[in-house]
């Protein structure tokens, strides 16, 4: 059984997120209101409400998850007829739609091919000035250890030192506007049509 199917039923007791980092992270995308959002990863939709919060009510918002029982529990506690969900692998499949904001929130490592699945986003997903958000709510040197302790149940990557990885993206012509970590965080901005940043933001 594919690992995040197995967890699903427990995931949103097990998994809770800080409503204080997720606000953090999430105000690095800068969400305004009647912006339209793709949440990659969207797991029990967690994120959700707090995309809803800042786009406004009925500005449709697309969740899409490879894992059909994670979906299933996202169906249950979302009652909001404005989200559409979608069973997908973004690394496999192609994503109808463009959106201003795309957000990969806790799904980054699990990606096989991490640079071309983020530039496929960013082309065909995002308008242009679209950004695309890589977050964590946790530090790099702890979600690497938690997933080594998962590398029997399921795939996933080390995450590199944030600077590597942008260097990663830079050098595929993605355009990276902002980039940081830390112990308890770990993010990457990246805006379609945009200058690459210089240097971290934290």
């Amino acid at each position: 059984m594919n690992f995040f199917d197995e967890v699903a039923g427990t995931w949103h007791k097990t998994s809770r997120c800080d409503e204080a980092k997720v606000a953090s992270l999430l105000a690095i995308l800068q969400l305004k209101p009647g912006e339209t959002v793709l949440d990659v990863g969207t797991g029990t939709g967690v994120m959700l409400p707090f995309i809803r919060e800042r786009v406004g009510a009925h500005v449709p918002i697309v969740a899409v998850d490879s894992s059909e029982k994670m979906l299933r529990e996202a169906l249950v506690c979302c009652d909001d007829a404005d989200v559409h969900f979608v069973k997908a692998d973004v690394e496999r499949e192609r994503l109808a739609g463009r959106f201003d904001a795309i957000l990969l929130y806790s799904v980054f490592p699990h990606f096989r091919y991490p640079v071309g699945t983020i530039f496929k986003l960013v082309t065909d997903n995002l308008h242009s000035d679209g950004r695309l958000l890589i977050a964590h709510a946790q530090g790099r040197q702890h979600l690497n250890a938690v997933h080594r302790r998962l590398s029997n149940r399921v795939f996933s990557r080390p995450l590199l030192p944030v600077v590597e990885q942008v260097e990663e993206f830079v050098r595929v012509g993605l355009a990276v506007q902002s980039f940081g970590e830390s112990d308890e965080s770990y993010y990457i901005l990246v805006r379609r049509g945009g200058c690459c940043a210089g240097r971290s933001s934290q």
